[in-house]
């Protein structure tokens, strides 16, 4: 597991989120947080485990669980295909390894869950095996989405995908008939009151992200984050008050509201013109 994406610049960074759902209601040093953060907690916001921020956090605590959920995970799929082969099952099932949006552990000083996407929350695992595909065991850098699970398994498996369903087919990719590394411009991610605790605001944001570019927005409390992965990739400087790019801000907040309408269900098919 690599080393939180962690700077000093964090701590300051997160200050101006204090309105946003976060378990972890402040930024630490995530390699001294077992003693920063134990007393800082509102009490007003203590209450059982699961509804509010934990009063204490440990991070090599919580990466050795981290490490053990790994494991078992392992072992399980491990069993599953095991499985599929004693059967006479592995060439004609199409496997999906993937994963929901993860713990911050210790990313830019947070821990746990809440409204944020950064890459360590938002770029989760994918791996699928289609039996006979040239493409098979290859590595692919494309945009893609979860959505896009449903229309390819449909695809793949001779259905006709629904045309209001969200998502754009992995087929033709994992097929090999197209680039392994070009599927689609761009990638949203969205958050609606996911995370519900004593004290949490009911949050909701919205990401865009083009490969380079990742603007964050967070909806009724004027507040934003633009980052360039190709200059920083880990996240630590928000440009989204800086002067130099606030022709690019305005523009992917263009581009970022044109794909959440496109993304909107377009309701029954209409079947005569009127």
């Amino acid at each position: 597991m690599p080393d939180p994406a962690f700077k000093p610049i964090d701590l300051e960074h997160q200050k101006k989120f204090e309105r946003v759902d976060q378990q972890a209601k402040f930024a630490v040093d995530p390699w001294h947080a077992a003693t920063d953060a134990g007393e800082a907690h509102n009490d007003e916001l203590a209450g059982p485990t699961h509804e509010a921020p934990p009063t204490k956090f440990n991070i090599w605590e919580m990466r050795a669980a981290y490490h053990a959920e790994v494991a078992q995970v392992d072992d399980l799929v491990g069993r599953i295909l095991d499985t599929l082969t004693e059967t006479g099952q592995l060439d004609r099932t199409i496997i999906v390894f993937m994963s929901d949006h993860g713990d911050m552990m210790g990313d830019h000083g947070l821990l746990y869950k809440g409204c944020r996407f950064y890459e360590g929350v938002v770029h989760v695992p994918l791996v699928i095996s289609v039996p006979g595909s040239p493409a098979q065991g290859s590595v692919s850098n494309a945009l893609v989405e979860l959505v896009d699970i449903a229309p390819t398994l449909l695809s793949l498996s001779g259905l006709e995908v629904p045309k209001a369903m969200q998502g754009l087919s992995l087929d033709q990719m994992l097929l090999g008939n197209t680039s392994l590394d070009c599927h689609k411009p761009y990638v949203v991610s969205e958050y609606h009151n996911s995370l519900r605790f004593r004290g949490s605001r009911g949050s909701r944001a919205s990401m865009y992200y083009d490969g380079r570019h990742k603007l964050n927005v967070y909806h009724d409390v004027g507040i934003g984050e633009l980052f360039d992965h190709k200059e920083d990739p880990n996240e630590h400087y928000d440009l989204w008050d800086s002067h130099h790019h606030r022709g690019l801000k305005y523009d992917l907040l263009g581009r970022s509201f044109s794909a959440m309408m496109l993304r909107s269900g377009s309701g029954p098919e209409r079947i005569e013109d009127y």
